[in-house]
């Protein structure tokens, strides 16, 4: 394992390391030297993670020794609790790490990252009870319900009471090791499971000398969560890894809606615990709790719920505003102030644990809802009120949804809401935390992220990626297929132009793109209107929609969470579907697919952006937001000038996007395309706050046409620049790449281990001499992967052979069940009516391959001027190839064989010339249509006979067809084509043709 001195400290990591590596870890240790903060950015598939780990556990162990191998004793207390100590101080000085991320399954990935290092701190994850609970009736409630029954039982003695706590102290006195190696949530539930303890208890006694503790960042930012860590704060390092959403969840964690629905449900529970409390004093004479505090809990909860339906609202769309202090005068006329609130809270507090001892008489698994109300009190009358100017009060109507989506009646929601991010930040320096560590794929740009959260960052990085030039395609395109302008802005996005633009352009994109292809719009609103217009026929012919389903297996983002998980599965399979050529996902920025998922290799070869993602600007909490920020760099002076409400508004619409451009590259074998389908993306401006890596490939383009060109060139060459998944997904699974996950594990970072690509050329019974991919190190990559364009039909790939290669990198054919496919690059030609192959002459290499098939085709027979006869006969002919080279066109009804001297062989994509006249005008259309039949995929060809018969039929007008054909024909393969195809329309039509051709950059 190497080990890299890095600021005087030997720091072991477990490969190679790049530089952005070394620089990563750099900022890492200087942080945590000098006690300082950073904000560091990485992209994703730089191993982020392993260095964060290896930088911060190496510094650890240069200021001692980690806790593994501590004697630990436990002994029950008086209270029944158990008291843990080590056979060493338990305060020994040294800082305490604390990692989180965003979700426990992003915390479990954590884990197995720390698997891989040679680092063993003594460590802990924390999770709640609803995660690591065992007991059978206490496992199957929830929330505060279940946290209050399970201390009841843990009190409790004799026989009702919870044995997994009692057994906490035994299995530590035994198992002194747990925690000296890495241990996840499921392993401590496991070890509950098997041995008896508590895993819940196990956690909370580890913590009390763990070296490193992971938890989810909740638990940081929600103050009642940080004070039940009993962590000594002193010099502790505090890590946000996924950081990227730590602005949102702590404005949500200081804020609170009360809608009406709630209060109504607190009210019913104030009832509920008036009734309990009377019927408890008539049965045994309980005199423990007084049924009139419960009386005036209800009393004031009607109260505000009156205050609050009086409160007038003249307009929906602004509700009612007022400063944040409004919110005391509000509960000052209920008598609730921050003299009264503490026992108005016991009172909800006793009410709370009424309900909940009810709740298990009963046995249902109910919540309740009145610790809401406390938890609300709790956030107001913080700190005496100071945070308020912070605030600002809303009340805003809402119209209620029947089960059967009518609306409802109308009722209103108040709510506070807190416009500084950094209330929940700002208590870690007055603990005297060392350092603060904000590290994520795309927190860029730095800068308004760090003037939010209202912390000084003095260290900052915006890290290169790991990947070379050739792996990532990134460009603006402003303009469509037809020469309109891209742009999703409110002026634009409903036209049926605009729409259709979009959708030709998807079309030509799904073409060329090979597997999976993600398509982000800026909302579901603009996704559903622009899926409704693709779907419609503007004439007998296929639509949009049905056009893009010929090339890519759609499937839409769904706004219900509770159907995102069969609509991955559904992804998954239809990607696994070899008789398509992929599928394409249809989804939302700041939606479940641009945040939380996976997509490494062909899951996702290219993201198309389709508009910048601002958020509703009526909206009132981002009005309100924008307000206060203008109001604040107003009065904060010259000195020190915050972001304005504008400022603000752009940089969350470019992070958005920056978070949905960061599914396409995973790893460092991983390539693909970015394409940013609005023409302002094109401004520097807007460019400057993409993520920093991603900028010096961003290219504009003026027209349609270029970025066919280079993109097609781009997917072309895609199989030369690095291994496919497979053969590690092979080692993992024992090759059942069919594996199917449940839907709980469809989070991030499972679908990178279920893609395989559909097609590859390392498949069984295929001849290949060629180094393995398990094998592969730095400067030393087998490129065996081949890349499918998705114009070309999936193939089989058993019983195939590797044929005129000199080596593994050289791009070659293969033959599947006799027919040959090219990879294009060095292109051979290839007889393949000789079976020997030693055969070929050497002066082929630069020569087309030419297609061959043992199942007769499908061809056109009889005249062939293509305007004119084209619909007669294209279903009563097939055609061959023959071993003397000549195109042999068979007709269906009599049998009859007709040859042609067509010579396909020798030529690198030309096509017959004006030095050809002597042939007649029957074989030189069909040795066009020869050629279109090769380069078109079947379904596209089929898509040009149905165009030629629309012309003929006049169904299409010329002007509609010429531009179908111009576009069918993009490409630099097909630009022999799109020349020849001019000869065959009117004279009258030339100039037309070629100004289309022209406008779609295809002269």
């Amino acid at each position: 394992m190497p080990t890299y001195k890095i600021r005087g400290i030997d720091v072991d990591f477990p490969f190679e390391a790049y530089d952005c590596q070394l620089v990563y870890m750099e900022k890492v240790i200087q942080s945590l030297e000098q006690k300082c903060n950073a904000l560091l950015e990485s992209p994703t598939g730089t191993g982020k993670t392993l260095c964060l780990l290896c930088a911060t556990l190496a510094w650890r162990k240069s200021l001692g020794s980690f806790s593994t191998g501590k004697a630990v004793k436990v002994s029950q207390n008086s209270a029944g609790k158990g008291d843990v100590s080590t056979s060493q101080p338990e305060d020994t000085g040294l800082p305490t790490i604390v990692y989180t991320s965003r979700t426990h399954s992003q915390i479990r990935q954590v884990i197995q990252e720390l698997k891989r290092t040679s680092y063993r701190p003594k460590m802990i994850v924390l999770g709640s009870r609803e995660q690591l609970c065992i007991h059978d009736r206490v496992s199957l409630l929830q929330g505060r319900t279940q946290n209050n029954v399970c201390r009841i039982l843990c009190r409790r003695r004799g026989k009702d009471h919870c044995n997994h706590n009692q057994k906490v102290p035994g299995y530590l006195e035994n198992n002194a090791h747990l925690g000296d190696e890495p241990i996840d949530i499921e392993d401590l539930v496991n070890v509950g499971k098997r041995f008896g303890p508590c895993p819940y208890y196990l956690s909370k006694h580890l913590l009390k000398f763990a070296d490193i503790v992971f938890a989810p960042y909740n638990y940081l930012i929600d103050r009642g969560y940080r004070d039940s860590l009993n962590l000594n704060w002193s010099s502790s390092i505090l890590i946000f890894d996924e950081a990227h959403n730590l602005e949102s969840i702590c404005a949500d964690a200081a804020s609170f809606d009360l809608p009406s629905w709630l209060l109504t449900a607190c009210i019913s529970e104030a009832k509920s615990c008036i009734d309990l409390c009377t019927e408890r004093r008539e049965k045994s004479n309980e005199n423990m709790r007084n049924p009139d505090d419960f009386a005036i809990l209800r009393a004031l909860l009607l109260k505000l719920e009156k205050r609050i339906a009086e409160v007038p609202v003249k307009s929906k769309e602004l509700g009612y505003t007022k400063p944040g202090s409004h919110i005391y005068e509000l509960l000052a006329d209920l008598n609730i102030t921050d003299k009264t609130v503490c026992k108005l809270t016991s009172t909800i507090e006793q009410a709370a644990v009424l309900l909940e001892e009810d709740i298990q008489q009963k046995g249902n698994g109910n919540i309740c809802r009145l610790d809401s109300i406390r938890q609300i009190l709790d956030i107001v009358f913080r700190d005496g009120g100071a945070h308020a100017k912070y605030y600002r009060v809303h009340v805003q109507e809402v119209e209620a949804r029947t089960a059967d989506g009518s609306k409802g009646k109308t009722s209103k929601t108040l709510s506070w809401w807190c416009f500084n991010p950094g209330i929940a930040m700002e208590a870690f320096p007055k603990k005297g935390v060392g350092s603060i560590i904000l590290t994520s794929g795309t927190l860029s740009p730095l800068e308004s992220f760090a003037q939010e959260l209202k912390i000084n960052f003095p260290i900052r990085l915006e890290n290169p990626h790991v990947i070379t030039q050739s792996q990532l395609w990134a460009g603006v395109v402003p303009v469509g297929p037809s020469g309109r302008i891209f742009n999703s802005s409110y002026r634009f996005r409903d036209s049926l132009e605009y729409k259709q633009e979009l959708g030709n352009a998807i079309v030509n994109l799904a073409r060329i793109v090979p597997d999976g292809l993600l398509v982000f719009f800026p909302s579901y609103y603009l996704m559903d209107q622009c899926i409704d217009c693709w779907k419609n026929k503007s004439n007998e012919y296929s639509s949009i929609w049905e056009r893009i389903c010929k090339h890519k297996k759609p499937v839409i983002e769904p706004r219900q969470s509770s159907s995102f998980a069969l609509s991955i599965e559904d992804y998954i399979s239809k990607l696994k579907d070899s008789s398509a050529s992929g599928a394409v996902f249809f989804a939302v920025c700041r939606g479940k697919v641009s945040e939380g998922l996976d997509f490494a290799d062909h899951a996702g070869r290219a993201v198309v952006i389709t508009g910048l993602p601002y958020a509703t600007s009526t909206d009132p909490k981002v009005r309100l937001k924008r307000e206060y920020l203008d109001q604040h760099s107003r009065t904060q002076g010259e000195l020190y000038k915050g972001i304005t409400g504008e400022e603000w508004y752009n940089q969350q619409a470019s992070r958005a996007v920056n978070q949905a451009v960061g599914r396409v590259i995973r790893h460092r074998h991983d390539y693909g395309a970015i394409i940013l389908c609005d023409e302002r993306f094109t401004h520097p401006h807007r460019q400057s706050q993409m993520s920093r890596w991603i900028q010096p490939h961003i290219k504009n383009y003026s027209k349609f046409g270029e970025v066919v060109f280079t993109l097609t060139r781009f997917f072309r060459d895609g199989g030369t620049r690095g291994p496919t998944k497979l053969s590690l997904l092979e080692s993992k699974n024992r090759g059942n790449l069919a594996e199917m996950p449940s839907a709980d594990q469809l989070d991030k970072f499972c679908l990178e281990e279920l893609l395989a690509p559909p097609t590859t050329i390392t498949a069984q019974n295929c001849s290949l001499k060629a180094s393995s991919l398990l094998g592969a190190t730095r400067g030393s990559i087998s490129n065996l992967g081949e890349v499918v364009p998705a114009n070309r039909a999936s193939l089989a790939s058993d019983n195939c052979k590797i044929v005129g290669c000199k080596n593994s990198r050289d791009t070659c054919g293969k033959v599947v069940h006799g027919r040959m496919t090219d990879i294009p690059r060095e292109r051979e030609v290839i007889d393949l009516t000789d079976s020997d192959s030693s055969k070929l002459d050497k002066k082929s290499k630069d020569a087309v391959l030419a297609p061959f098939s043992a199942k007769k085709r499908r061809f056109i027979s009889g005249e062939y001027d293509l305007l004119q006869n084209f619909g007669d006969s294209c279903e009563h002919a097939s055609v061959r190839l023959s071993s003397q080279g000549q195109v042999e066109l068979q007709n269906k009804d009599d049998g009859t064989t007709q040859s042609r001297n067509v010579e396909l062989l020798g030529q690198k994509d030309k096509l017959p010339t004006d030095s050809e006249s002597s042939a007649d005008e029957e074989t030189r259309g069909s040795t066009f249509l020869v050629h279109v039949r090769e380069k078109l995929s079947p379904a596209e060809y089929r898509e040009f006979v149905g165009f030629m018969k629309a012309l003929k039929t006049k169904v299409m007008k010329i002007t509609e067809v010429l531009q179908s054909i111009i576009r069918l024909f993009s490409g630099p393969e097909r630009l022999p084509l799109l020349r020849r195809f001019k000869e065959y329309i009117p004279v009258k039509y030339h100039s037309l043709y070629e100004q289309y051709v022209e406008e779609n950059g295809q002269s």
